[in-house]
């Protein structure tokens, strides 16, 4: 062998794991990371008299519509509002929280824009200001993505659906170099960054109430930034669905394979012994 010859890409020979399977490893990913803070947010929201919440991950939402809405509301609710209702998020009849949205419907010609602002209620239905559990989530979903994927390369719903994210430098490696793990997920939601930046730059300039962020110059630079974002989810879910290396994990050096079956030894027949 050559010394000198480059090496062989090895990732480029294996089969690539398919919209189905990333789509069942993340979902499989976001319950066992959410499930037990939902445990904590269901024991925790009755000690606490509802200041602790939580909102997100496996959940009933059951809403109701209300006629009255309490006084004095931080920020206050938008102008002219139509429409409130009251929803409690509960995990197998245990409530997890409890949000009061109230909000603005208008329709203008074949334009309808609904401008809305949520509150947080504690167990009696009164407004206040109270800790949320759904950012330490997502911050430990992120972690355990990272983590997971560096040290091994495979997630506990990679491992389930049988696929894993190795580094087309070196497939045979197990785990990914950590610079390319934290490229190929900001790389990912590059298409989010026109709304995202929208949304933060509101939130900054505003005093955070509906009226004053959801303006109509938000509107217009709004369907810009969801145009955005909606091309760039297109270009991704048809690329993985034809089983390519979607835009970032080619940017970042890494691809989502299909594992491959082991394949048991053909057990070796005794002299003077028939195989039947």
């Amino acid at each position: 062998m050559d010394a000198d010859a480059p090496p062989l890409n090895v990732a480029a020979g294996l089969s690539r794991g398919g919209f189905w399977r990333r789509w069942a490893a993340t979902l499989i990913d976001w319950i066992v990371v959410a499930f037990p803070f939902q445990v904590v947010a269901a024991v925790l929201f009755p000690m606490t008299s509802g200041m602790i919440q939580m909102h997100g991950g496996l959940f009933i939402n059951s809403c109701a519509a209300v006629t009255t809405i309490p006084k004095s509301l931080s920020p206050p609710p938008p102008h002219d509002a139509n429409f409130a209702q009251v929803c409690h998020v509960s995990l197998f009849g245990a409530t997890t929280g409890v949000t009061l949205t109230v909000g603005r419907t208008t329709r203008e010609a074949s334009t309808t824009k609904t401008v809305t602002q949520g509150y947080m209620l504690d167990q009696a239905g009164n407004p206040i200001d109270g800790f949320s559990l759904d950012w330490i989530v997502v911050s430990a979903f992120v972690v355990y993505l990272v983590w997971m994927i560096w040290k091994t390369g495979r997630t506990v719903g990679a491992r389930i659906v049988r696929v894993r994210i190795v580094d087309t430098a070196n497939a045979e490696m197990s785990g990914v170099p950590i610079l390319k793990v934290i490229g190929r997920h900001l790389a990912m939601f590059a298409g989010f960054v026109p709304a995202l930046a929208l949304l933060l730059y509101q939130r900054l300039n505003t005093d955070g109430s509906a009226d004053a962020m959801f303006t109509d110059h938000f509107f217009q630079w709004f369907i810009f930034s969801g145009l955005v974002a909606a091309i760039w989810c297109v270009l991704l879910v048809v690329q993985v669905a034809r089983k390519s290396d979607p835009v970032y994990d080619r940017l970042a050096g890494t691809a989502v394979v299909r594992e491959r079956k082991p394949v048991e030894p053909v057990k070796a027949v005794e002299p003077g012994l028939q195989q039947t």
